[in-house]
């Protein structure tokens, strides 16, 4: 069974700082929300670090568009940060991806907020509140949304430079450029992946996603068959990303979500 509770209260929540938070330890983290009346621009970077590694790396506009991509409807002065990912369709699915926390674990939420050239800004109002289930015996994976950027200063630009693991697997990729109009994936010479944004936009419909402007939607779980259908990143030579873009734009960032399996002797 989850449950809400409310967070400790933040330290340093002034314009222009860095807002702490220290997360209890014991539980089950599966979401955690930020009630504020702070807007979506000024929660310039959102973060969550486990022992000393940021594991989640967000901004306000962004937790808004990963928001509406699953459908899920937004409501004024909330923002939430996903760890299990509730749209898997098992409540396995869901415990897959969820934060457990251990013995000994150092986890501080930290928000950036944005300066103000208001002369009397509002005073910020900032609380954290998280659903929340039972304690586990280990913590088999850790949820991960982390950004890369890759070249794109052609139509045809390949991206090498993913993490790779055979214990880290991919839940969804988002490119920020609404130039690209095909991705090809490519393991060891193998072609695994080959699509395009029509195609891509048409099968997030008929699985209720939701495009977001500007963004290309890599998402191999949009059938919400979580375990099964993640998408590994293991290789034994060369996990090549072949982006097509409309024209060159310099870069594109990505923000990938992820699973890193800690334990693999625990999966079943």
């Amino acid at each position: 069974m989850s449950a809400p509770t409310k967070l400790n209260s933040f330290t340093g929540t002034g314009y222009g700082e860095k807002a702490v938070l220290t997360l209890p330890i014991g539980p089950t983290y599966d979401e955690i929300f930020i009630e504020t009346n702070l807007s979506a621009a000024q929660l310039r970077r959102v973060t969550i670090t486990l022992n000393a590694d940021e594991i989640i790396v967000l901004d306000g506009e962004f937790i808004d568009k990963l928001e509406a991509y699953k459908g899920l409807a937004k409501t004024a002065g909330f923002f939430t940060i996903p760890l299990a990912d509730i749209s898997a369709k098992t409540k396995n699915g869901m415990n897959y991806t969820g934060l457990v926390t251990e013995a000994g674990d150092n986890i501080t939420l930290e928000i950036e907020i944005a300066e103000t050239t208001s002369g009397t800004p509002p005073a910020i109002k900032l609380q954290a509140w998280a659903t929340v289930s039972a304690r586990q015996p280990a913590r088999i994976v850790v949820p991960q949304i982390k950004k890369h950027t890759m070249q794109a200063s052609s139509t045809e630009n390949e991206f090498l430079d993913m993490v790779s693991s055979p214990l880290l697997l991919v839940r969804r990729m988002h490119f920020l450029s609404g130039e690209i109009h095909a991705i090809q994936i490519y393991r060891d010479f193998v072609k695994v992946h080959d699509s395009s944004k029509s195609l891509e936009t048409m099968r997030a419909k008929r699985n209720r996603r939701f495009w977001q402007p500007d963004i290309y939607h890599f998402d191999p779980m949009m059938r919400g068959y979580y375990i099964d259908e993640l998408f590994a990143t293991a290789h034994g030579s060369e996990l090549k990303f072949t982006v097509k873009t409309n024209k060159p734009v310099g870069s594109i960032p990505i923000l990938v979500e992820s699973v890193l399996i800690v334990r693999p002797d625990l999966v079943r």
